[in-house]
């Protein structure tokens, strides 16, 4: 019945229109025609992403409406969040640790945007921008369109007028498969970026991460503490020794909307470097549980 539920949830009218989503965001904006559309269920299809890209919009505008569109969509769990400038502090505490060479990855960033002050400030660094589902693939059948969740391999139906969760995932991603690259066009053109995918907490880089960035991802509403260990562990196994994992979150419940902590790797363990403004796993990262990966305060 649960399963049964979350597809109805998941499936929808859908239209996949670029004049469409405006009016669809507008009504978002007012609690009468929130709830109305909320209640219709109305859904967009990743196709809404290459709709946006191919538009005639200026680009400011069609980078803005990409990334307002990425949001109503999840990576498994977690929303697909996204917005520039969500992280000043963090980032201009990474940028003074970075020296020439250095390779900064940043994971979890949905379509890009959020890292584009890196990009443009981390001048002689390599800033790679990962997410676990860079993209959809898909592959047309007779009617309609596949859709495959890069992430997690969900299936979903495109039919006329009618999206369709299926609540089911390919046992493997067909290799024929078409993409739909997740990437803002706005990051994409200016800075010739690319967007790789990257599990938190089973993938592999293509080699060591000098600083790790981790925005908006680690929390105990997406994950359960043992997963949130499982992420750090694997973040770490990615990062050189001496290196920096930045983990950080926008809130408004912190000063200036966000909080950060680092976590410097020394001969293979993690160890609490500094923190702003008291981000929220800070206690966890306290207990008993975590004590075989993290250890006490290192040098300041």
């Amino acid at each position: 019945m649960a399963d049964i539920k979350k597809i109805i949830l998941k499936s929808g009218p859908c239209a996949d229109s670029v004049a469409f989503l405006k009016l669809y965001l507008t009504a978002l904006e007012r609690p009468v025609s929130r709830a109305l559309v909320l209640a219709l269920r109305i859904k967009f299809s990743p196709d809404i992403f290459e709709a946006i890209r191919a538009s005639r919009l200026h680009p400011e505008e069609k980078a803005a409406l990409f990334s307002k569109a990425m949001n109503l969509f999840k990576s498994g769990n977690a929303y697909k969040t996204t917005g520039p400038g969500r992280s000043p502090l963090t980032d201009s505490a990474i940028l003074a640790q970075a020296g020439p060479g250095s390779l900064i990855v940043e994971t979890g960033v949905s379509d890009g945007v959020s890292a584009m002050d890196l990009l443009e400030k981390a001048k002689g660094c390599e800033v790679m921008l990962t997410d676990s589902q860079d993209c959809f693939l898909y592959r047309d059948f007779c009617c309609g369109r596949v859709f495959y969740s890069r992430d997690d391999g969900a299936v979903s139906l495109k039919l006329p007028f009618f999206y369709f969760s299926t609540g089911s995932s390919a046992e493997e991603l067909p290799p024929d498969a078409r993409r739909i690259s997740l990437l803002n066009p706005a990051v994409e053109e200016k800075f010739r970026a690319e967007l790789a995918a990257f599990d938190i907490f089973s993938g592999t880089l293509v080699r060591k991460a000098d600083i790790i960035k981790c925005a908006n991802v680690l929390n105990t509403v997406y994950f359960s503490p043992s997963e949130i260990k499982r992420a750090l562990a694997n973040l770490s196994e990615n990062l050189r020794d001496d290196g920096r994992i930045f983990i950080c979150q926008n809130n408004k419940r912190y000063k200036d909307n966000e909080a950060y902590f680092i976590l410097r790797k020394q001969n293979g363990r993690l160890a609490l470097e500094g923190e702003v403004n008291g981000h929220e796993l800070l206690s966890l990262l306290k207990t008993p549980q975590f004590s075989g990966l993290i250890t006490g305060p290192g040098p300041q």
